[in-house]
């Protein structure tokens, strides 16, 4: 996953060079990768002119690759009527949104008066079309300044539920990259186990490093439950589709260092989403602002939150899942 500032026309250049980048590394055949290195500089475009500049995160997704562009502008109030061909607030022919949606086989908008817009468009080989939106996603940006970064995420799906891993490393820098990657080997290693004793053996594997914040959240198909187990500073919150979040609870600690108690909780959820995310993100956030963000894709609802709520200061990680069978 790359991010891109944009605050001139450089930036979306730079924009359209990492998606192209990210194309060829996941083996876009070269038509769909003209139709990527498009969507990047038109969504980038639309950034910069309509939204007063702000930032583009390129990711790989399955056999293609995700675009979510990102502002703080001043919002769409009728989202259908700016995405039509020859709609325009800044004097341009208006054929950006409208291409886009064109050129990508999965195309979503999520814009609220005031609020900014996020854009995330997905492009794959050229005639796979029929994608869906992946129930897990994520949002993981280094430190500003930084190359590596000390979040990471994974996760596992089988016939029984599917298992959601967060890890914070230490600090930022190389040293915490290494213990995040070490904290995900141990979650893959040890998935299938209890969510408190996979917590257990990340703890034991990171005692070489400078240790972690981690967290596990096992959605059950059966039960339509969660079983989550925390230490340090994850955030974890259950989102259903109509009602209050419901935020879970992590023991003080630090994975590879201290854990005077490791313990899961269970938790009920019915449809909607769950959120995980590290310590570069905020606790002051809740979806009343978004009308309608809980259905979007976990992708688009990771962006939003990640650009709303995001310290500045740290890494950054923010993963969405839904907690319904897919």
């Amino acid at each position: 996953m790359r991010s891109v500032r944009i605050i001139d026309s450089t930036g979306v250049a730079q924009a359209r060079r990492t998606a192209q980048s990210l194309g060829e590394s996941v083996g876009l055949d070269s038509v769909a990768g003209g139709r990527l290195a498009l969507v990047a500089t038109e969504i980038g475009s639309n950034v910069l002119k309509h939204g007063g500049g702000g930032e583009l995160i390129v990711a790989v997704a399955g056999r293609g690759i995700d675009v979510l562009a990102l502002d703080r502008g001043p919002g769409m109030a009728d989202v259908a009527a700016c995405m039509a061909d020859g709609y325009s607030t800044s004097g341009t022919p208006g054929n950006g949104l409208g291409a886009v949606r064109r050129l990508a086989q999965q195309f979503h908008v999520a814009s609220w008066p005031g609020r900014g817009t996020a854009v995330l468009a997905h492009v794959s080989e050229t005639g796979r079309g029929g994608d869906l939106p992946a129930p897990i996603a994520a949002v993981v940006v280094p430190k500003p300044g930084e190359e590596s970064c000390g979040d990471s995420w994974s996760c596992h799906e089988d016939a029984q539920g599917r298992t959601l891993f967060v890890v914070d490393g230490i600090g930022h820098g190389p040293e915490a990259a290494r213990a995040a990657h070490e904290a995900v080997l141990a979650f893959q290693r040890h998935r299938e186990a209890a969510v408190g004793d996979i917590i257990e053996a990340v703890h034991q594997a990171l005692r070489p490093t400078r240790g972690a914040a981690v967290a596990v959240a096992r959605i059950d198909w059966a039960s339509s439950s969660i079983a989550f187990a925390g230490l340090g500073n994850i955030g974890s919150v259950a989102v259903p589709r109509q009602g209050p979040l419901k935020r879970m609870v992590s023991h003080n600690g630090t994975a590879g260092h201290t854990a005077r108690r490791i313990q899961s909780f269970d938790y009920p959820c019915g449809e909607g989403l769950i959120v995980m995310y590290s310590d570069g993100i905020g606790n002051n956030w809740s979806f009343d602002p978004y009308p309608g963000l809980v259905l979007m894709p976990p992708r688009l609802v990771a962006g939003v939150l990640y650009r709303d709520a995001a310290r500045g200061r740290d890494d950054a990680a923010v993963l969405v899942a839904r907690t319904t069978r897919p």
